[in-house]
C-alpha cells in the first residue's frame, strides 16, 4: 500500500482524534464517517498509533471478511472489533529487559495451567503493546484468587517479573509484588 494524499489525510485526523484523548476505536468511528473509506481508515488509524504503514496494512489483511459484513453506519462495529482484536496497538520492540521480565509471564502463565481466554488475550495484547506492569497485575489478580496448576514455578517467575519491573507508582503494584514474593516463599 502506498501513501496517498487522501490516506496522508486520514492519518492527519485519526493523529488528531488520539492526541484529543480519542480511544482508537472511537478515533476510526470519527473519522470513517466523515466519508473516508474503511479500510483505508483503519490503516490511518494505527499508523496514527505509531505502527509503520507497511505493518498497519499487512494486519489489516487479517480481517478482509469484516470490511465484507458491514456497510456504512456499522462504523463502530468495525472500531470495535479492530480495538478489541487488538489491530490498532503499537507493537513494541522489547531490549534486554522487557524481554527478560516477558519471559518471565510468560514461564508464570504456562505453570497456572489454562487462563481464561479473555485474559491470556489481553495478557498477550498487553505483552506486545508495552503494558508490561499491567500484564502482570492482571496475572498476579486472577492467580491471587485461584491456584495455578504449578504454583512454586508460577509464583516464583512471578516474583522474579515483579523484581524486574523494579517499584512503581502503579496502583496495586508494591501489594503485589509482595504478595507473589511471599508465595514464593511458601
Amino acid at each position: 500500500m502506498e501513501n496517498t494524499p487522501e490516506l496522508e489525510s486520514l492519518i492527519s485526523a485519526a493523529t488528531g482524534r488520539l492526541h484529543a484523548g480519542d480511544t482508537p476505536a472511537l478515533a476510526y468511528v470519527r473519522v470513517a464517517t466523515t466519508g473516508g473509506d474503511l479500510r483505508l481508515t483503519a490503516v490511518a488509524v494505527c499508523v496514527a498509533g505509531g505502527t509503520s504503514l507497511s505493518e498497519a496494512h499487512q494486519r489489516l489483511l487479517e480481517y478482509s471478511e469484516l470490511f465484507e459484513e458491514v456497510s456504512l453506519g456499522e462504523e463502530n462495529i468495525i472500531g470495535e472489533v479492530l480495538e478489541v482484536a487488538g489491530y490498532f496497538d503499537h507493537r513494541v520492540e522489547w531490549d534486554e529487559a522487557g524481554t527478560e521480565i516477558t519471559e518471565a509471564l510468560q514461564e508464570a502463565l504456562r505453570a497456572a495451567g489454562p487462563a481464561p481466554s479473555g485474559l491470556a488475550h489481553n495478557v498477550y495484547r498487553r505483552l506486545t503493546a508495552g503494558g508490561l506492569r499491567q500484564a502482570f497485575l492482571s496475572v498476579e489478580a486472577l492467580w491471587s484468587s485461584g491456584t495455578p496448576e504449578n504454583p512454586q514455578v508460577f509464583w516464583a517467575h512471578m516474583a522474579n517479573a515483579a523484581r524486574l519491573l523494579g517499584d512503581s507508582v502503579e496502583p496495586g503494584f508494591a501489594e503485589a509484588a509482595q504478595r507473589c514474593h511471599d508465595r514464593s516463599h511458601n
